[in-house]
């Protein structure tokens, strides 16, 4: 009887159409149909935006949390993140409450738009005694440089009369100082939020400003237009301002600094938070590198919405692929856009358009829709091949 052969299947999402859940689920339902001859490791990835947390609760290394919190334009929405009771560690992602899909097209504002619902999720947090907590960024409506959600755990963002500023991206042209409240006297779990390790977990390296910072190069997705650009601009420029004289903190060119409309960089500023690559988190707390050393893998499949030359410059899925080839393990990625080839992006044995043979004419809302059932033809097709039985 032949041994069954182990896959790792760890993609990112396909954005708009395909969790990165959904596509380990695929990929398990296929491998059921070889009893005997394939056996599925799950672990569905992100690089710190949308998934994020799933990635550790699928994966059964945390417990899940509910909280109720603000959308981005103030609104109750419920927003889940990730608990590890042994370690205090809570996996916050910041989508969850400040995240575009939270948004209908017509209602993205980032003039108005706050992260304050983010704020109330890592509160929650707190209130579970947590030590250490990894913010992930990503997919966010926001461009408010983080104040909403640092106005709700505790820090006065103040005009020149002494006020609170309002939330939203526009509000920070009107910053004149940050204070940092005294906690109250109520007994609490809670540790002093100056002895709380605060991790960011992002893979963009974009400045706050400048013709590579938060609001020309992630604004346009969020509602940003030429009227808005300047204003919002202006914020975040007087946010870094306010950082500087007050806080001695320097965050205008840190590279990151401009990750989720400027969160990134208020968090170090304010928090003494520290920026990390969103893959190399989740790798260590999924713990990729023990399953090679533990476990024969014959084959990883990976793969994102879109595979292109930019892939090979630390995309998630060219660092899965890397990962596998250090361990002499075949990669293949899956995408449903491929513009490249192995020859460009060589960690791979293989890259697979999932719609393949399909009409070239065929409308991208009709493709998106065809997603789950071309990638479940698509893994049925290759699986055999790709493990040579």
């Amino acid at each position: 009887m032949n041994t069954p052969k182990t896959i790792l299947v760890a993609p990112d999402s396909f954005k708009g159409s395909l969790s990165a859940v959904s596509f380990c689920r695929i990929a398990e339902k296929v491998g059921k149909a070889y009893p005997n001859n394939i056996n599925i490791i799950s672990r569905p990835m992100s690089d710190g935006g949308e998934g994020f947390v799933e990635a550790l609760i699928y994966a059964e290394l945390a417990e899940v949390k509910t909280v109720v919190v603000q959308d981005p334009l103030g609104r109750a929405t419920t927003a889940k993140f990730a608990w590890q009771p042994e370690t205090k560690t809570a996996i916050v992602e910041m989508a969850q409450a400040s995240g575009l899909p939270l948004l209908a097209a017509y209602e993205r504002n980032p003039l108005k738009a706050s992260t304050y619902g983010t704020g109330q999720v890592l509160n929650a947090a707190m209130d579970l005694g947590a030590e250490k907590i990894i913010l992930g960024l990503g997919g966010s409506a926001t461009n408010d440089g983080g104040a909403g959600a640092l106005q709700s755990l505790g820090f006065a963002f103040l005009d020149r009369q002494g006020d609170s500023i309002s939330l939203g991206g526009e509000a920070l042209i009107s910053l004149s100082k940050i204070i940092k409240k005294s906690p109250g006297l109520v007994e609490t779990k809670r540790k002093p939020i100056d002895e709380i390790e605060w991790v960011i977990a992002c893979d963009v390296s974009n400045p706050l400003l400048g013709e590579q910072g938060a609001t020309t190069v992630f604004g346009p997705q969020k509602g940003v237009d030429e009227q808005s650009h300047q204003t919002l601009e202006n914020g975040l420029a007087r946010l870094a301002e306010v950082l500087k004289e007050d806080w001695g903190q320097d965050i205008k060119d840190l590279p990151g600094a401009g990750a989720a409309g400027g969160m990134a960089g208020s968090f170090v500023g304010l928090l003494n938070a520290q920026l990390v690559s969103g893959f190399d988190l989740l790798s260590e707390l999924l713990r990729l590198e023990e399953l090679f050393q533990s476990h024969s893998i014959d084959l990883v499949v990976t793969g994102e919405g879109k595979m292109d030359t930019q892939t090979q410059f630390g995309k998630l899925p060219n660092r899965i692929a890397q990962l596998a080839s250090r361990y002499h393990v075949p990669a293949v990625g899956v995408c449903g856009r491929l513009e490249t080839s192995v020859d460009a992006l060589n960690a791979f044995m293989d890259l697979r358009c999932i719609h393949e043979g399909v009409e070239e004419a065929t409308p991208l809302e009709v493709l998106l829709e065809q997603t789950d059932q071309n990638l479940e033809k698509t893994f049925t097709h290759y699986f055999p091949s790709w493990l040579s039985i």
